[in-house]
């Protein structure tokens, strides 16, 4: 019975560590793709939001990771009216549109828990570098002027799973469950419209959770 036991532990572990993947010296490269579209009401302007965060890791040792996260974020609002300058012709009229797109930097770490085979849990901890830029576009999409540019820095902690569905691909699962975000915000055409905000979101106030897949090598 007992050698039994000892090639069944035995086959259970080199199954383990053929999937697990996350041994010091080792490293993996993925991202994650969304987009969605928000309205309040029939009347409201509607968000449509497409997001795009590729991401690169490195293991110190095992189950223990460094990394680095690039979110990039192209926002456009929809059904907003408001008043711009025609500087061709010299005169206001009404215009439509918001265009935002953000770049950051966004350095991690990350610690895995076994959980069960081919599962793990791990928490990880951002911070952030981030720049906005806001555009006034028209009806066809066009740029009439940059409005205002924000620049802010940020942290965050995300719980989620880890599924290993190969020896080097990996499916995870993950939501932020506290994230603060201090932003300097500096509008183009009033030396004076100048603010700094600090906001702090918890998991209820933050639900977005995040799929991704990883390549592990």
């Amino acid at each position: 019975m007992k050698p039994k036991l000892i090639i069944m532990a035995l086959l259970c572990a080199v199954s383990w560590r053929s999937y697990a993947q996350t041994e010091k010296g080792r490293g993996f490269v993925g991202g994650s793709l969304s987009f969605g579209t928000s309205k309040q009401n029939s009347s409201s302007p509607s968000l449509n939001t497409f997001t795009l965060t590729p991401r690169g890791g490195y293991f110190l040792s095992n189950n223990f990771a460094i990394g680095l996260e690039i979110p990039l974020n192209l926002s456009k609002l929809r059904g907003e009216n408001y008043i711009a300058w025609n500087e061709e012709y010299g005169y206001y009229e009404e215009q439509r549109g918001v265009k935002e797109f953000s770049l950051g930097f966004s350095p991690f770490v990350r610690k895995y828990i076994d959980v069960k085979d081919r599962f793990k849990f791990f928490m990880q901890a951002n911070l952030l570098l981030q720049v906005n830029t806001f555009n006034r576009i028209d009806d066809e999409g066009y740029l009439i002027r940059t409005d205002a540019k924000i620049k802010g820095w940020g942290a965050s902690i995300s719980p989620g799973f880890s599924y290993f569905i190969s020896k080097h691909a990996a499916l995870e699962f993950s939501l932020p469950v506290v994230s603060f975000f201090h932003q300097n915000y500096y509008a183009e055409e009033s030396l004076y419209n100048y603010n700094k905000t600090n906001n702090l979101k918890l998991a209820l106030q933050n639900f977005t959770p995040t799929l991704t897949f990883n390549y592990h090598f």
